[in-house]
């Protein structure tokens, strides 16, 4: 079922996918044009991933490439910095705040509820803690043990499939 402009609340979703392209950017950004474009949360656990996604990926470029083929590295890091605050300027990404403490709380709660059975990661515990704790409608996974992790919690997933 699609998920229409009239949602009441808005959508949790991988946001590095979208901003950096790595592995299932295409994927993401694929599913996220098929369901509307809604605006999408931006939370501070996004801004720290996405942040040091791009300069991870700064770091091992200069590291794998010789010093003669590294001068798109900055450029590229600055585009992909760029693309942020134009996904916040344009309000696509909603720059909103969470209670840090009470989403570790419920992390903690869903590690204890889900992790043995579906082997949840630190990093799933805290994106789904953030989507209950913004009473997301929907997440938007490109991730099979986050997903299972948002079904289990009552969430309406919507899946990326990753491009292989």
């Amino acid at each position: 079922m699609l998920i229409r402009d009239s949602l009441r609340r808005l959508l949790q979703l991988q946001i590095g996918a979208l901003i950096t392209d790595f592995v299932t950017g295409r994927a993401a950004i694929g599913e996220y044009r098929r369901i509307g474009l809604p605006p999408l949360f931006f939370l501070p656990l996004h801004a720290l991933e996405v942040r040091n996604a791009i300069l991870q990926r700064a770091f091992h470029e200069r590291r794998s490439l010789p010093s003669g083929a590294r001068q798109h590295i900055a450029r590229e890091r600055d585009a992909a910095f760029d693309r942020i605050e134009c996904f916040l300027s344009r309000r696509t990404l909603l720059d909103v705040a969470l209670d840090l403490d009470a989403v570790i709380g419920q992390a903690i709660e869903l590690a204890t509820a889900h992790t043995e059975r579906l082997g949840a990661r630190a990093i799933d515990l805290l994106h789904v803690a953030g989507a209950l704790a913004r009473e997301s409608e929907a997440f938007l996974a490109t991730d099979d043990r986050q997903a299972q992790l948002a079904k289990a919690e009552g969430l309406k997933v919507i899946t990326a499939a990753a491009e292989g």
